[in-house]
Protein backbone atom coordinates (compact mmCIF):
# COMPACT_ATOMS: atom_id res chain seq x y z
CA UNK A 1 0.00 0.00 0.00
CA UNK A 2 1.36 3.59 -0.96
CA UNK A 3 2.00 6.44 1.17
CA UNK A 4 1.20 9.23 -0.75
CA UNK A 5 2.60 12.69 1.27
CA UNK A 6 -0.46 15.27 2.12
CA UNK A 7 -1.76 17.68 -0.33
CA UNK A 8 -0.43 20.72 1.83
CA UNK A 9 -1.84 24.50 1.31
CA UNK A 10 1.59 25.37 -0.54
CA UNK A 11 1.27 22.15 -2.80
CA UNK A 12 -2.27 23.55 -3.88
CA UNK A 13 -0.80 27.51 -4.78
CA UNK A 14 2.46 26.16 -6.29
CA UNK A 15 -0.47 24.03 -8.45
CA UNK A 16 -2.41 27.17 -9.25
CA UNK A 17 0.02 29.58 -9.57
CA UNK A 18 1.78 27.01 -12.84
CA UNK A 19 -1.55 26.05 -14.06
CA UNK A 20 -2.42 30.13 -14.46
CA UNK A 21 1.11 30.41 -15.81
CA UNK A 22 1.39 27.88 -18.55
CA UNK A 23 -2.55 28.89 -19.56
CA UNK A 24 -2.16 32.44 -19.61
CA UNK A 25 0.81 32.29 -22.40
CA UNK A 26 -0.66 29.54 -24.19
CA UNK A 27 -3.74 32.46 -24.51
CA UNK A 28 -0.67 35.12 -25.44
CA UNK A 29 0.51 32.14 -28.28
CA UNK A 30 -2.62 31.40 -29.07
CA UNK A 31 -3.80 34.86 -29.81
CA UNK A 32 -0.50 35.42 -31.87
CA UNK A 33 -1.29 32.53 -33.65
CA UNK A 34 -4.45 33.65 -34.78
CA UNK A 35 -3.29 36.90 -35.79
CA UNK A 36 -0.41 35.27 -38.11
CA UNK A 37 -3.14 33.31 -39.79
CA UNK A 38 -5.80 36.36 -40.02
CA UNK A 39 -3.37 38.39 -41.42
CA UNK A 40 -1.17 35.92 -43.61
CA UNK A 41 -3.50 32.97 -44.06
CA UNK A 42 -3.44 29.48 -43.41
CA UNK A 43 -0.86 28.75 -45.38
CA UNK A 44 1.43 31.57 -43.50
CA UNK A 45 0.92 28.91 -40.16
CA UNK A 46 4.04 26.42 -41.70
CA UNK A 47 6.24 24.19 -39.50
CA UNK A 48 8.63 26.90 -38.86
CA UNK A 49 6.23 29.44 -37.32
CA UNK A 50 4.46 26.73 -34.86
CA UNK A 51 8.30 26.13 -34.08
CA UNK A 52 8.80 29.51 -33.34
CA UNK A 53 5.56 30.14 -31.33
CA UNK A 54 6.76 26.68 -29.11
CA UNK A 55 9.78 28.63 -28.90
CA UNK A 56 8.64 32.30 -27.72
CA UNK A 57 5.94 29.84 -25.52
CA UNK A 58 8.61 28.42 -23.19
CA UNK A 59 11.10 31.46 -23.38
CA UNK A 60 7.93 33.56 -22.21
CA UNK A 61 6.55 30.50 -19.39
CA UNK A 62 10.61 30.76 -18.16
CA UNK A 63 11.91 34.36 -18.08
CA UNK A 64 8.40 35.02 -16.23
CA UNK A 65 9.06 32.82 -13.50
CA UNK A 66 12.79 34.12 -13.44
CA UNK A 67 11.61 37.59 -13.04
CA UNK A 68 8.36 35.88 -10.06
CA UNK A 69 11.62 34.49 -8.52
CA UNK A 70 13.29 37.46 -8.60
CA UNK A 71 10.48 39.16 -7.03
CA UNK A 72 9.98 36.92 -4.47
CA UNK A 73 13.89 37.19 -3.26
CA UNK A 74 13.38 40.90 -3.31
CA UNK A 75 10.76 40.62 -1.75
CA UNK A 76 8.94 43.74 -3.24
CA UNK A 77 5.43 42.15 -2.28
CA UNK A 78 6.48 45.00 0.81
CA UNK A 79 7.31 47.91 -0.97
CA UNK A 80 5.05 50.69 -1.35
CA UNK A 81 3.29 51.20 -4.45
CA UNK A 82 5.40 53.74 -5.65
CA UNK A 83 8.51 52.20 -5.31
CA UNK A 84 6.98 48.86 -6.60
CA UNK A 85 5.42 51.00 -9.93
CA UNK A 86 8.83 51.76 -10.70
CA UNK A 87 10.46 48.55 -10.47
CA UNK A 88 7.87 46.72 -11.83
CA UNK A 89 8.13 48.99 -14.77
CA UNK A 90 11.92 48.47 -15.13
CA UNK A 91 11.66 44.63 -13.73
CA UNK A 92 8.98 43.91 -16.85
CA UNK A 93 11.34 45.87 -19.27
CA UNK A 94 14.33 43.74 -18.85
CA UNK A 95 12.43 40.74 -18.93
CA UNK A 96 11.10 41.35 -21.92
CA UNK A 97 14.38 42.32 -23.68
CA UNK A 98 15.91 39.47 -22.26
CA UNK A 99 13.36 36.79 -23.52
CA UNK A 100 13.36 38.64 -27.11
CA UNK A 101 16.99 38.36 -27.17
CA UNK A 102 17.27 34.67 -26.16
CA UNK A 103 14.05 33.53 -28.71
CA UNK A 104 16.05 35.83 -31.49
CA UNK A 105 20.03 34.19 -30.22
CA UNK A 106 17.63 30.17 -30.60
CA UNK A 107 16.29 30.70 -34.47
CA UNK A 108 18.68 33.06 -35.91
CA UNK A 109 21.79 31.84 -34.48
CA UNK A 110 21.62 28.48 -32.79
CA UNK A 111 18.72 26.62 -35.36
CA UNK A 112 19.20 29.48 -37.78
CA UNK A 113 15.47 29.08 -39.38
CA UNK A 114 16.10 31.08 -43.03
CA UNK A 115 12.33 30.63 -43.53
CA UNK A 116 11.83 33.20 -41.30
CA UNK A 117 12.01 37.01 -42.30
CA UNK A 118 15.67 38.29 -41.75
CA UNK A 119 16.19 40.13 -38.37
CA UNK A 120 15.42 43.53 -37.88
CA UNK A 121 15.44 45.71 -34.75
CA UNK A 122 13.00 47.27 -35.53
CA UNK A 123 10.75 43.91 -35.44
CA UNK A 124 12.69 43.35 -32.23
CA UNK A 125 11.64 46.71 -30.09
CA UNK A 126 7.95 45.89 -31.65
CA UNK A 127 7.81 42.11 -30.08
CA UNK A 128 9.58 43.76 -26.79
CA UNK A 129 6.85 46.45 -26.66
CA UNK A 130 4.43 43.39 -27.29
CA UNK A 131 5.74 40.81 -24.50
CA UNK A 132 6.33 44.44 -22.23
CA UNK A 133 2.53 44.90 -21.96
CA UNK A 134 1.83 41.59 -21.51
CA UNK A 135 4.16 41.27 -18.41
CA UNK A 136 3.02 44.74 -17.14
CA UNK A 137 -0.37 42.97 -17.07
CA UNK A 138 1.13 39.77 -15.58
CA UNK A 139 2.85 41.99 -12.79
CA UNK A 140 -0.39 43.27 -11.65
CA UNK A 141 -2.70 40.37 -11.72
CA UNK A 142 0.43 38.64 -9.54
CA UNK A 143 0.77 41.49 -7.06
CA UNK A 144 -2.92 41.79 -7.12
CA UNK A 145 -3.17 38.21 -5.85
CA UNK A 146 -0.35 38.48 -3.55
CA UNK A 147 -1.87 41.64 -2.02
CA UNK A 148 -5.29 40.18 -1.37
CA UNK A 149 -3.70 37.18 0.30
CA UNK A 150 -1.31 39.18 2.29
CA UNK A 151 -4.48 41.54 3.25
CA UNK A 152 -6.26 37.97 4.14
CA UNK A 153 -3.19 37.16 6.13
CA UNK A 154 -3.37 39.93 7.98
CA UNK A 155 -6.60 39.54 8.79
CA UNK A 156 -6.17 35.49 10.08
CA UNK A 157 -3.58 36.59 12.33
CA UNK A 158 -5.35 39.81 13.75
CA UNK A 159 -8.91 37.05 14.76
CA UNK A 160 -6.15 34.44 15.83
CA UNK A 161 -4.46 37.40 18.15
CA UNK A 162 -8.10 38.79 19.15
CA UNK A 163 -8.86 35.18 20.01
CA UNK A 164 -5.61 34.46 21.98
CA UNK A 165 -6.09 37.53 23.79
CA UNK A 166 -9.94 37.19 25.14
CA UNK A 167 -8.84 33.64 25.96
CA UNK A 168 -6.19 35.04 28.47
CA UNK A 169 -8.69 38.11 29.70
CA UNK A 170 -11.71 35.10 30.20
CA UNK A 171 -8.90 33.26 32.20
CA UNK A 172 -7.74 36.10 34.67
CA UNK A 173 -11.08 37.06 34.79
CA UNK A 174 -12.34 33.47 36.17
CA UNK A 175 -9.43 33.53 38.50
CA UNK A 176 -10.20 37.02 40.19
CA UNK A 177 -14.29 35.72 40.77
CA UNK A 178 -12.73 32.36 42.11
CA UNK A 179 -10.67 33.58 45.04
CA UNK A 180 -13.44 35.85 45.92
CA UNK A 181 -15.98 33.25 46.26
CA UNK A 182 -13.84 30.82 48.23
CA UNK A 183 -13.49 33.91 51.17
CA UNK A 184 -16.82 34.64 51.37
CA UNK A 185 -17.85 31.41 51.56
CA UNK A 186 -15.45 30.11 54.63
CA UNK A 187 -16.26 33.38 56.63
CA UNK A 188 -19.90 32.17 56.19
CA UNK A 189 -18.47 28.68 58.08
CA UNK A 190 -16.54 30.49 60.64
CA UNK A 191 -19.38 32.23 62.45
CA UNK A 192 -21.09 28.58 63.02
CA UNK A 193 -17.92 26.64 62.72
CA UNK A 194 -17.93 26.79 66.71
CA UNK A 195 -21.58 27.69 67.90
CA UNK A 196 -23.34 24.91 65.98
CA UNK A 197 -21.36 21.97 65.11
CA UNK A 198 -24.58 20.39 63.59
CA UNK A 199 -25.03 23.31 61.31
CA UNK A 200 -21.07 23.55 60.90
CA UNK A 201 -21.10 20.35 59.20
CA UNK A 202 -24.35 21.08 56.28
CA UNK A 203 -22.12 24.13 55.50
CA UNK A 204 -18.88 22.09 54.85
CA UNK A 205 -20.99 19.33 52.67
CA UNK A 206 -22.43 22.54 51.00
CA UNK A 207 -19.45 24.26 50.29
CA UNK A 208 -17.39 21.13 49.21
CA UNK A 209 -19.65 21.04 46.53
CA UNK A 210 -19.54 24.48 45.43
CA UNK A 211 -15.68 24.32 45.94
CA UNK A 212 -15.71 21.29 43.33
CA UNK A 213 -17.95 22.95 40.93
CA UNK A 214 -15.51 25.86 40.67
CA UNK A 215 -12.60 23.39 40.21
CA UNK A 216 -14.51 21.21 37.79
CA UNK A 217 -15.44 23.84 35.34
CA UNK A 218 -13.08 26.30 36.36
CA UNK A 219 -11.66 25.77 32.53
CA UNK A 220 -14.60 25.67 31.19
CA UNK A 221 -16.01 28.74 29.44
CA UNK A 222 -19.42 27.82 29.31
CA UNK A 223 -22.19 25.71 31.65
CA UNK A 224 -25.37 24.91 31.21
CA UNK A 225 -27.79 26.74 33.44
CA UNK A 226 -29.06 23.49 34.84
CA UNK A 227 -25.45 23.16 35.94
CA UNK A 228 -25.65 25.94 37.80
CA UNK A 229 -29.03 25.74 39.50
CA UNK A 230 -27.39 22.51 40.90
CA UNK A 231 -24.66 24.64 42.67
CA UNK A 232 -26.44 27.60 42.89
CA UNK A 233 -28.88 25.75 45.41
CA UNK A 234 -26.17 24.49 47.47
CA UNK A 235 -25.45 27.61 47.67
CA UNK A 236 -28.45 29.13 49.28
CA UNK A 237 -28.60 26.32 51.36
CA UNK A 238 -25.48 27.19 53.07
CA UNK A 239 -26.78 30.35 53.38
CA UNK A 240 -30.18 29.81 54.85
CA UNK A 241 -28.27 27.87 57.45
CA UNK A 242 -26.67 31.09 58.37
CA UNK A 243 -29.37 33.33 58.69
CA UNK A 244 -31.45 30.41 60.44
CA UNK A 245 -34.14 30.64 58.36
CA UNK A 246 -34.36 34.21 57.63
CA UNK A 247 -33.40 33.62 53.77
CA UNK A 248 -36.24 32.60 51.70
CA UNK A 249 -36.20 31.25 48.50
CA UNK A 250 -38.20 30.75 45.27
CA UNK A 251 -36.42 28.79 41.89
CA UNK A 252 -38.74 29.19 38.89
CA UNK A 253 -36.76 27.74 35.97
CA UNK A 254 -38.41 26.69 32.71
CA UNK A 255 -37.82 23.49 31.41
CA UNK A 256 -36.78 24.86 27.78
CA UNK A 257 -34.05 26.95 29.44
CA UNK A 258 -32.18 24.19 31.27
CA UNK A 259 -30.05 22.98 28.49
CA UNK A 260 -28.97 26.98 27.48
CA UNK A 261 -25.61 27.90 27.89
CA UNK A 262 -24.33 30.59 30.68
CA UNK A 263 -21.03 31.88 31.69
CA UNK A 264 -20.14 29.49 35.30
CA UNK A 265 -20.65 31.43 38.39
CA UNK A 266 -23.07 33.77 36.99
CA UNK A 267 -26.10 33.40 38.88
CA UNK A 268 -24.16 32.30 41.74
CA UNK A 269 -22.71 35.61 41.72
CA UNK A 270 -25.86 37.49 41.88
CA UNK A 271 -27.39 35.57 44.34
CA UNK A 272 -24.09 36.33 46.79
CA UNK A 273 -24.22 39.82 45.80
CA UNK A 274 -27.92 40.06 46.19
CA UNK A 275 -28.02 38.14 50.13
CA UNK A 276 -24.51 40.10 51.21
CA UNK A 277 -25.60 43.99 50.18
CA UNK A 278 -29.27 43.36 50.02
CA UNK A 279 -30.57 40.46 52.50
CA UNK A 280 -27.97 40.80 55.37
CA UNK A 281 -28.35 44.12 55.55
CA UNK A 282 -32.40 44.01 56.37
CA UNK A 283 -32.88 43.45 60.44
CA UNK A 284 -35.81 40.91 59.40
CA UNK A 285 -33.85 38.67 56.21
CA UNK A 286 -35.48 38.93 52.86
CA UNK A 287 -36.19 36.06 50.20
CA UNK A 288 -34.34 35.38 47.17
CA UNK A 289 -36.44 34.92 43.60
CA UNK A 290 -34.60 33.41 40.53
CA UNK A 291 -36.61 32.99 37.23
CA UNK A 292 -35.34 31.71 33.75
CA UNK A 293 -37.37 32.37 30.35
CA UNK A 294 -36.46 32.06 27.21
CA UNK A 295 -37.59 35.22 24.86
CA UNK A 296 -36.87 34.79 21.30
CA UNK A 297 -33.35 34.29 20.64
CA UNK A 298 -32.41 34.55 24.27
CA UNK A 299 -32.23 33.32 27.81
CA UNK A 300 -33.26 35.97 30.15
CA UNK A 301 -32.18 35.31 34.31
CA UNK A 302 -33.71 37.53 36.38
CA UNK A 303 -32.10 36.94 40.32
CA UNK A 304 -34.47 39.25 42.66
CA UNK A 305 -34.15 39.78 46.45
CA UNK A 306 -34.67 42.00 49.30
CA UNK A 307 -33.03 45.05 49.26
CA UNK A 308 -32.55 48.87 47.39
CA UNK A 309 -29.63 49.74 45.37
CA UNK A 310 -28.27 53.17 46.60
CA UNK A 311 -27.00 52.02 49.68
CA UNK A 312 -23.06 51.50 50.55
CA UNK A 313 -21.79 48.46 48.22
CA UNK A 314 -18.45 47.50 49.29
CA UNK A 315 -16.51 45.71 46.46
CA UNK A 316 -19.53 43.73 44.62
CA UNK A 317 -19.54 45.86 41.58
CA UNK A 318 -15.64 43.85 40.74
CA UNK A 319 -17.87 40.65 40.55
CA UNK A 320 -20.29 42.53 38.54
CA UNK A 321 -18.01 44.42 36.43
CA UNK A 322 -16.01 40.92 35.53
CA UNK A 323 -19.38 39.27 34.99
CA UNK A 324 -20.06 41.71 32.24
CA UNK A 325 -16.93 41.29 30.59
CA UNK A 326 -16.75 37.49 30.28
CA UNK A 327 -20.49 37.40 28.88
CA UNK A 328 -19.24 39.94 26.00
CA UNK A 329 -15.98 37.89 25.13
CA UNK A 330 -18.32 34.77 25.24
CA UNK A 331 -21.84 36.12 23.84
CA UNK A 332 -20.63 39.19 22.07
CA UNK A 333 -22.59 42.61 22.66
CA UNK A 334 -26.01 41.55 22.74
CA UNK A 335 -25.56 39.99 25.81
CA UNK A 336 -26.79 42.46 28.74
CA UNK A 337 -26.65 43.06 32.24
CA UNK A 338 -29.17 44.85 33.96
CA UNK A 339 -29.78 46.24 38.18
CA UNK A 340 -32.49 48.42 39.16
CA UNK A 341 -34.60 48.31 42.04
CA UNK A 342 -37.90 46.76 40.90
CA UNK A 343 -39.72 47.72 43.66
CA UNK A 344 -39.52 49.98 46.91
CA UNK A 345 -38.06 47.09 48.75
CA UNK A 346 -36.59 44.57 45.79
CA UNK A 347 -34.02 44.90 43.39
CA UNK A 348 -33.84 43.03 40.46
CA UNK A 349 -30.45 41.85 38.38
CA UNK A 350 -30.98 40.87 34.88
CA UNK A 351 -28.98 38.64 32.63
CA UNK A 352 -30.17 38.84 28.89
CA UNK A 353 -27.96 36.41 26.89
CA UNK A 354 -28.04 35.61 23.12
CA UNK A 355 -29.19 31.75 22.59
CA UNK A 356 -26.06 29.91 20.46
Amino acid sequence: MLNYPPFSLDMNKNLVYWLCQIGGWLLYIAFSTSMIAVFGGIAALTQSALLLQLIIFVNLVLFSHLFRLYIQKQKWINLKIIQLTLRVLLGALVVAIAAQGAIHIIIYLILQMKDLAPFSWLAFGGYVVSVYVVLILWSTIYFFIKNTEKSRKSEMEKLALKTDLQEAELMILKNQINPHFLFNALNNIRSLILSDQERARQMVTHISELLRYSIQFNASEKVTLSQEMDIVQDYLQLESIQFNDRLAYVLKIDDDTRDLSIPPMAIQLLVENGIKHGLSIQKNGGFIRIESTRESDSLVIKVTNTGQLGQKQGREGIGIKNLVERMKILFGPFAQFNLENSSKDTVTATLNIPIQ
